[in-house]
């Protein structure tokens, strides 16, 4: 591609004026399609399906081995909102880095994030309080509920009074670009090393004073109220008074305080910034990594090791004895660890896979990645309209007579109906997205907050909605290199030569190490000889290390 070209390029949501050719990272828009796609899924099956059975432990334990699995699997999976907000964060890091590199004020950038997080937060107030499922419509659609005091429950304390996805993204958003707009001003955004270590250590500090956070909050006296007696005849002693519970999404509304409000911000239920703010940090510390011009080939690797890390240290919490469930109120911290080392894998091998080792251009077109790529244009779109899953319920429910699926949940034994009105409604989503994607998303709530967050940024509104462009005109990164290392080559030939496992090691690889094709040292066929020969009693492997040594190809990759 010409320099023009890559000057005029959108990178990773980053469109520059004029811009005629994208190009993004394929791994993380399908991840982005992935994470508001499962989201359908599981909450599908959470609201139709009364997992309260699986409670009882006991009762859980008596089950075979597969509906022990599905009901962990289906546990588990009902905490990956992080996994969405940590997409979110790389992708605006990588923005944010590549806006600065090209030229661009660090002023406007600030500014462009600031404004789609308040953008992003008007919709979670949309989204929570009216259009979500437990929103003012969504539950007056499924109860029949439309007074004024369940208006004031649902829209005033969902919206204000809880940490749902949507918000924490938004406040992570902007608080991440107030950080990074001070890392990155002022050319700091070369200083890539530093930027790194200092998310390193934010993302730490957050962890580490998460519990601490809690344990002042909780411990807080947040007052309580009087309930009547109602077995007893109405009077002042027949009251008795019930306190606060913290952190619990309805009593922090019932308070209703700012104190109350400020702390469901911090450490209340569901997604609170402590400990999810170290979500959003790290993702911004993945998110610089790959903004560099040439990013590190051993960061899959490095990824993989950090998962591994936060597993292993949930794991230790809880064989200390640590409090661990399976919840989507405020994770316990054993369990967030795990998630996000879970995360955090699942990205590194993604980008190991893809853009490190495997062909973007092909897998961007594999059907189910287009399918994943589609929905992530409007994932935010799909994750507010979750009020839109109501429909084919209800149809379902019409045509069925003596179902109820509006505002029923299907009891143990009902699994694998359960299951084909999930896949129904995930039918349902994808025609509404098809559909959509003809008119290019034009009053999305991404569309709206395009246009808003482009207000004083002297830039073009952003052309990331125009279907055409994203799916069939994107140019796909790639940080393949086209040699193995030779050091490896040479260590493998040394130690396992015998093995043949230095010809396995090339053969894997797209090189042209060692001028491979008139040599035909990248022979799998061979391998399997040294394999069962000795590396032909080591002559063998004695002529290959030779070639390796001496040959005169580049090696661009770092040991």
């Amino acid at each position: 591609m010409s320099k023009i070209a890559t000057k005029n390029s959108v990178v990773e949501g980053v469109e520059l004026a004029g811009a005629k050719i994208q190009k993004r990272i394929v791994s993380l828009d399908f991840q982005r399609g992935l994470a508001i796609f499962l989201m359908v899924f599981f909450h599908s099956l959470q609201h139709l399906y009364d997992i309260g059975w699986a409670t009882n432990v006991d009762e859980l334990f008596k089950m075979n081995i597969l509906v022990i699995l599905s009901v962990i699997l289906m546990a588990f999976f009902t905490g990956w909102a992080g996994y969405f907000l940590i997409i979110s964060a790389i992708v605006n890091a990588l923005a944010m880095s590549k806006r600065a590199s090209r030229g661009h004020k660090p002023a406007q950038i600030l500014a462009k994030q600031i404004l789609t997080g308040l953008g992003i937060l008007f919709a979670a107030m949309l989204t929570e309080g009216l259009f979500g499922y437990y929103g003012y419509l969504g539950s007056g659609l499924r109860t029949g509920n439309w007074t004024s005091s369940r208006f004031l429950q649902t829209f005033v304390g969902r919206s204000f009074f809880m940490m749902e996805t949507l918000q924490t993204i938004g406040w992570c958003m902007m608080i991440t670009g107030v950080i990074h707009f001070l890392l990155i001003r002022s050319g700091g955004f070369k200083k890539i090393k530093r930027n790194i270590i200092i998310y390193a250590i934010l993302t730490l500090v957050i962890i580490v004073l998460s519990p601490v956070m809690w344990n002042w909050t909780d411990n807080m006296n947040w007052g309580g109220y009087y309930n009547l007696n109602f077995f007893s005849e109405i009077s002042v002693d027949s009251r008795y008074y019930t306190s606060f519970r913290w952190p619990n999404e309805f009593d922090q509304y019932k308070i209703g305080t700012f104190k109350a409000s400020f702390f469901s911000l911090l450490t209340g239920d569901l997604e609170p910034l402590f400990p999810f703010m170290s979500t959003s940090f790290l993702g911004a510390l993945i998110g610089t990594i790959l903004a560099k011009e040439d990013p590190p080939e051993r960061l899959p690797f490095y990824g993989a090791m950090t998962a591994l890390g936060f597993i292993a240290t949930g794991a230790i919490l809880i064989a200390a004895g640590l409090p661990f469930d399976f919840t989507w109120y405020r994770p316990m911290m054993s369990y967030f660890l795990i998630l996000m080392g879970t995360w955090v894998g699942v990205i590194s091998l993604l980008l190991y896979k893809v853009e490190y080792r495997g062909k973007p251009n092909k897998f961007a077109k594999r059907r189910v990645v287009s399918l994943m790529r589609l929905w992530g244009i409007i994932s935010l779109t799909i994750f507010s309209l979750q009020i839109f899953s109501l429909f084919p319920r209800w149809v379902l429910s019409f045509l069925l007579k003596d179902v109820n699926l509006v505002n029923q949940r299907l009891p143990f034994g009902q699994e694998g109906f359960v299951l084909l009105i999930c896949f129904y409604i995930l039918f349902a989503y994808h025609f509404l997205v098809k559909l959509w994607s003809k008119f290019n998303f034009n009053y999305s709530f991404e569309w709206f907050i395009i246009r808003f967050s482009s207000i004083g940024s002297g830039q073009d509104v952003s052309q990331r909605l125009n279907v055409d462009t994203v799916m069939n005109k994107t140019e796909w990164y790639s940080f393949k290199r086209e040699e193995v290392y030779r050091v490896s080559a040479i260590i493998l030939c040394i130690l396992l030569g015998f093995l043949g496992m230095h010809r396995f090691y090339i053969n894997n690889t797209d090189s042209n190490l060692l001028g491979i094709q008139k040599l035909k040292l990248k022979n799998k066929k061979i391998g399997f000889v040294y394999l069962l020969t000795g590396g032909l009693l080591f002559a063998g492997v004695i002529y290959d290390l030779y070639l390796i040594i001496n040959s005169k190809e580049p090696f661009n990759m770092k040991w």
